[in-house]
């Protein structure tokens, strides 16, 4: 507190003591404004990988691969193994051989079909995006293990979310034996 005068007011601090107070709000408000955006991307990466479109699919049901829950294991019908899209998957539980897992559901922010070029470079970017976030990364070294995504047809662009599925897929018949998502155990 500065002395009183002798009339019993309060004097007023120097210009010096007052800039010093001006510089310590502006910090004050440029941290809050660094923390405020931080918090906002954060929430939008994390929104953006945790879609709530999806619903949770039992184990041993089939369904469609843009319903399935972040995390969820699947088999392919043998037909879908080497076509350029599929149909319902079978789930099933992420410790018995799979040959896909769901890692995120990534919006695509298109209102009309953007054409499968645009499309596919949309949900590439999007999904990659997630890899280094929710993959375990011991997964890079194993050549037969891949990422890639589903997204609708032209045909049911209209009927359908706008989301790709971002998933880890096995090439090898064998097919994974675990979750392949950060924090999973082995």
């Amino acid at each position: 507190m500065f002395p009183a005068a002798t009339d019993g007011t309060w004097q007023q601090g120097t210009a010096a003591s007052s800039g010093r107070r001006w510089v310590v709000v502006v910090a004050a408000v440029a941290v809050l404004v660094v923390v405020a955006g931080a918090v906002a991307l954060g929430l939008r990466v994390l929104s953006n990988a945790t879609s709530s479109t999806p619903s949770v699919a039992a184990t041993g049901t089939s369904a469609s691969i843009d319903t399935l829950a972040i995390g969820a294991c699947y088999r392919l019908a043998s037909e879908d193994r080497t076509a350029d899209s599929i149909g319902d998957v079978d789930v099933v539980d992420c410790t018995t051989p799979h040959d896909g897992q769901v890692y995120a559901q990534v919006p695509l922010d298109f209102t009309d079909f953007p054409g499968d070029a645009q499309l596919s470079s949309a949900a590439d970017s999007a999904c990659s995006a997630q890899d280094a976030v929710v993959l375990d990364q011991g997964m890079r070294g194993i050549d037969t293990i891949s990422t890639t995504w589903y997204a609708p047809l032209e045909a049911d662009w209209a009927d359908s979310e706008h989301v790709a599925t971002c998933v880890v897929e096995s090439d090898d018949t064998d097919g994974l034996t675990r979750s392949w998502t950060v924090g999973a155990s082995a």
